[in-house]
């Protein structure tokens, strides 16, 4: 154990406990980002209530069921804090257009045709395999029909922010902006108590909702205490619409509007400037990176050493699978670092250590959940995953947060924990009907291509 990881060591009450969990490198995330040796974690019901020395920790929890974990690092569950889950039904079509091309041509034609309740269950359910299969336990879901894609994943035991869209555009789940604010209002109180499910607002963009509205979305949020969720200056050509059309940039829209607050979640970010960065950072506005959706579309890149040098919050996000391929935030995380040195033309800025802090604590704070998951600490949630560090391709580890980082620890998962109960186990979905959810797959398959 590294010298002053005692300091991290946090206990409760020793009474009566579920499970302890004895891991070969504990990685807290919170109150200190460092690896710890010889430390086991006790989960009761959906929460941490003690993590210290592994001999003293059994020695308090006699008779308790324990996993020794002794090849495995434990963290946090990751964070994916932007995805529209049931577009995986839509992986890889679509591939090599811009993203006018590929929404106009081939996404938007396609859920006009075949996007349904059914299809979001379908969808969401196979995104939740995944996701928990490679390291994931919570995802903000930006889609259509989010009762039904709530349902699905509360049914999984997977954590959800389920944040209802906003558009203009009649679509299959709505006629208006009026009908998707009726909808969204009536799952906020159905969720507002659930353990695993929140709600947020989810314009789609500035440029698909009226200024007006996104002022009255504002006032909305405020009333409810919910958070906002959107894609803003996702790229160059957005912003230059907006210049046209409005005399002024979305971002300085959404602050007319009273948007630009706290409660946002701001979605890509690529096309900003120095002053811009600034004034999100005064608004105390979360950022949500999404550098593989932004690199295959050609997008952008969003100045995210900028961001963090004006302490402004940071998290990861996948985007769909059908602009991405996957929901491996582990490999997102990889990207977002690689991108980010690239870019800066600096091997130094942003260390393993802090992007595994941002895939994790980051995203619980983007998505306003930090107060409850992100980190493994007393009273936090027991949300947790297993990395298997016994392969070659992870051996020797030298640097457990580089190898998390760089060598593909999302084909490595063996155990992964929500609120407490094992949803995932060494190839093993618990929660999940696998037959039925790729047999269904295959079926979408078949429709989406004519086949």
């Amino acid at each position: 154990m590294p010298d002053g990881a005692s300091d991290s060591f946090s206990r409760s009450d020793p009474g009566p406990a579920d499970l302890v969990i004895s891991p070969r490198l504990l990685l807290p995330i919170a109150p200190r980002n460092e690896a710890l040796e010889g430390a086991s974690v006790v989960l009761r019901g959906d929460s941490v209530t003690a993590l210290g020395n592994r001999d003293e920790v059994l020695a308090e929890h006699p008779g308790v069921p324990h996993l020794e974990l002794g090849h495995h690092v434990l963290l946090p569950g990751l964070v994916n804090a932007h995805g529209h889950l049931a577009m995986t039904l839509l992986r890889g079509l679509g591939e090599s257009e811009s993203l006018d091309d590929w929404l106009n041509n081939t996404i938007w034609p396609l859920e006009a045709r075949w996007m349904d309740e059914d299809f979001v269950r379908d969808g969401t359910r196979l995104a939740v395999a995944e996701m928990v299969a490679s390291g994931t336990t919570t995802a903000s879901d930006m889609y259509y029909f989010p009762k039904t894609a709530a349902l699905a994943c509360r049914d999984a035991g997977f954590r959800l922010q389920a944040t209802f869209p906003l558009i203009e555009i009649p679509n299959a789940y709505s006629v208006d902006f009026d009908e998707c604010l009726t909808e969204g209002l009536a799952l906020h109180d159905r969720f507002r108590d659930d353990g695993l499910v929140t709600t947020c607002f989810g314009p789609h963009s500035a440029y698909t909702v009226d200024p007006e509205r996104l002022r009255r979305v504002a006032a909305l949020a405020d009333e409810i205490d919910a958070d906002v969720h959107i894609h803003l200056h996702e790229t160059e050509d957005e912003v230059a619409g907006a210049l046209r059309s409005q005399g002024g940039t979305w971002i300085r829209i959404l602050d007319e509007v009273g948007l630009l607050t706290e409660r946002l979640q701001a979605v890509h970010m690529t096309a900003v400037s120095g002053a811009e960065i600034d004034l999100v950072s005064e608004r105390g506005v979360r950022v949500v990176h999404c550098p593989h959706s932004n690199m295959k579309l050609a997008s952008g890149i969003c100045p995210v050493t900028k961001f963090l040098a004006r302490d402004v919050t940071v998290g990861l996000g996948t985007d769909g699978a059908a602009s991405n391929n996957g929901l491996d935030m582990f490999a997102e995380a990889r990207l977002a670092a690689l991108l980010a040195k690239s870019a800066n033309a600096d091997p130094t800025v942003l260390p393993a250590a802090d992007i595994i802090a941002m895939a994790t604590l980051g995203g619980a704070r983007a998505i306003g959940m930090d107060d409850r998951i992100g980190s493994i600490e007393v009273g936090k949630r027991a949300d947790l995953v297993a990395v298997d560090f016994d392969h070659p391709a992870m051996q020797p580890i030298n640097d457990p947060y580089a190898a998390l980082v760089h060598s593909n620890a999302g084909a490595r998962i063996t155990h992964t924990f929500i609120d407490g109960k094992c949803v995932y186990e060494n190839g093993t979905w618990k929660t999940l009907d696998m037959d039925e959810v790729l047999a269904r797959a295959g079926e979408w398959r078949v429709r989406l291509n004519g086949d």
